[in-house]
């Protein structure tokens, strides 16, 4: 029997998925407009713009730019791969494991453009309390997914009775050095980032082991 396709329903459906469509533009426009003009500069007439649509347009899908802003960190966090990441197998020698965590880390969160996009929109938030008590809650959810797969991949650390004050100094390191680019390269953020494994090791350690952990340097 040959299926019959309704014309309003196939309509209904073209114009949920063109406005998910114009949704997605202006996300991604004010994304860049907010990395190249910072974010005040992201009006609603520039994202309108940089989006190809008409400032009404926004204000039916958004209605304002707080609302928009919103979904701006949102989009973010979701592309910020922290609950894809690849974390290393808790079995794997703990060396590997540190490597693999601080730079998979670096490279998926805290390095790219849009950590710094997120961290302009949350401060020009600052005078919204609304928006920013929302924006507060998004990142305690996206850190603890962090610190749980610290526990998972660290055993060692997740023994210690201060576990997640060592977890939140080295998530605390690695948003200070993302930070640090608003204000230009960090020639020394490699080295950081190998003081970074350094320490994550150093914490695994048994407390009361008393011998310092070293290990050979990657080559420059």
């Amino acid at each position: 029997m040959t299926q019959r396709i309704f014309p309003d329903k196939v309509a209904r459906r073209t114009q949920a998925d063109r406005s998910e469509t114009t949704r997605h533009q202006l996300i991604s426009a004010t994304i860049d407009v907010v990395r190249e003009r910072s974010f005040h500069g992201a009006s609603v007439a520039e994202v309108s713009k940089s989006a190809g649509v008409t400032p009404g347009a926004f204000q039916h899908h958004f209605g304002s730019k707080a609302e928009l802003m919103m979904e701006v960190v949102e989009e973010i966090l979701r592309g910020d791969e922290i609950g894809t990441m690849r974390w290393p197998d808790s079995s794997r020698p703990l060396p590997e494991r540190a490597r693999t965590t601080i730079e998979g880390l670096w490279h998926a969160v805290y390095e790219p453009d849009r950590f710094l996009v997120a961290w302009q929109v949350y401060f020009g938030c600052a005078t919204d309390p609304v928006l920013l008590e929302r924006m507060r809650q998004m990142r305690a959810g996206a850190g603890k997914l962090i610190a749980d797969r610290f526990m998972e991949t660290f055993p060692e650390l997740a023994r210690r009775a201060d576990a997640q004050t060592q977890v939140s100094l080295i998530l605390s390191a690695l948003r200070g050095l993302g930070l640090i680019r608003m204000f230009g390269d960090n020639p020394q953020a490699a080295g950081q980032l190998e003081a970074l494994i350094d320490l994550l090791m150093e914490r695994c350690q048994p407390p009361s082991s008393g011998i310092p952990f070293l290990r050979k340097r990657r080559p420059s």
